[in-house]
């Protein structure tokens, strides 16, 4: 009997021993910084511009007087149970212009990498601010960029690569390629993990919608007038079967993502879709700059000897 019994005690023992190795070596093995550096530069620019065309009527969009009344909208952020801060509430119309210079310097230098793990932190505050500021016009694009933002500000990884603060450390003599290190591995399975229910769960959502079950929805999204791309894609629709397959490979690819982008030989055909995907995406219903990000994200599951190739990082 008591053979018996030392046997299963055995497997949990085992069994919890495992998930724990497991566990540590997914979060905690030291990984290369390269992805991340890239992720940080398209982040970055891609915060430049839309502050920069939020900068073409600032006063509209963050004045007092602009197109969301202050109170208003912490009213709306507080109803939908959230905290509802923003630094642009405290920003007084007379100050929005200074401010906003700050900001785009702010923004600038978090591009670059230069004092990374003090702007990555800016640059978030920076993005949630703004969308929270104006939360009627809050869009995908806005959730993307800052969730980036956030992972590398908090793991402190955003200038381990293609940064100013590299090339800083390089003068003090600290030559080679950057390092693996645990910070940037856990930025990468951050991005990677959220990517994985971003897709997974648009994927479970479209299995709601009748029109993905019959192959109609992304001929639906061409007639939605909100979606209207400066290219006429309307002749698309002359095509059924091409509307339907598109229709039925994007939902397969949102369920399976989660799943299969482990796999590395599935993962390589993965990326390459979410890149077409996304490219169409841009195309077809104009929105590039959500596409960018997502792209972006994608960017944590290139391995950084594939980038290498790529990209000049300096030794």
């Amino acid at each position: 009997m008591r053979r018996l019994l030392s046997l299963p005690a055995a497997y949990a023992r085992d069994l919890a021993a495992g998930v724990v190795r497991g566990w540590d070596a997914f979060f905690f093995t030291p990984a290369d910084p390269l992805p991340l550096g890239v992720i940080r530069i398209i982040t970055g620019a891609l915060l430049l511009w839309s502050m920069a065309v939020t900068g073409l009527d600032l006063h509209a969009f963050l004045g007092a007087d602009g197109w969301a009344d202050p109170t208003v909208a912490r009213a709306f952020l507080a109803d939908r149970g959230g905290l509802g801060w923003s630094l642009w509430f405290a920003v007084p119309d007379a100050l929005l212009v200074p401010a906003y210079a700050a900001v785009m310097v702010v923004l600038a230098l978090f591009t670059v990498g230069l004092g990374s793990r003090t702007t990555a932190v800016l640059a978030w505050v920076v993005a949630v601010s703004t969308s929270r500021r104006v939360p009627v016009m809050l869009f995908g694009f806005d959730q993307i960029v800052a969730i980036w933002t956030f992972y590398l500000a908090v793991t402190g990884s955003a200038g381990q690569a293609l940064s100013v603060d590299r090339l800083l450390a390089r003068r003090r003599g600290q030559f080679g390629l950057p390092m693996p290190t645990v910070s940037a591995n856990l930025a990468l399975r951050l991005i990677q993990l959220h990517l994985c229910v971003i897709y997974g769960m648009a994927g479970l959502a479209k299995l709601q919608g009748p029109a993905w079950w019959d192959g109609t929805a992304f001929g639906l999204v061409l007639l939605t007038k909100e979606f209207r791309s400066l290219i006429d894609v309307s002749w698309l629709l002359k095509f059924p079967v091409a509307v339907n397959l598109a229709t039925h490979l994007t939902m397969a690819f949102e369920l399976l993502y989660p799943a299969l982008i482990w796999n590395k030989l599935a993962r390589p055909l993965l990326l390459l879709t979410a890149v077409v995907l996304h490219v169409g995406i841009g195309t077809t219903l104009g929105l590039n700059e959500f596409g960018l990000a997502m792209i972006a994200g994608n960017l944590a599951f290139v391995s950084a000897e594939t980038l290498r190739g790529k990209v000049a990082e300096p030794n």
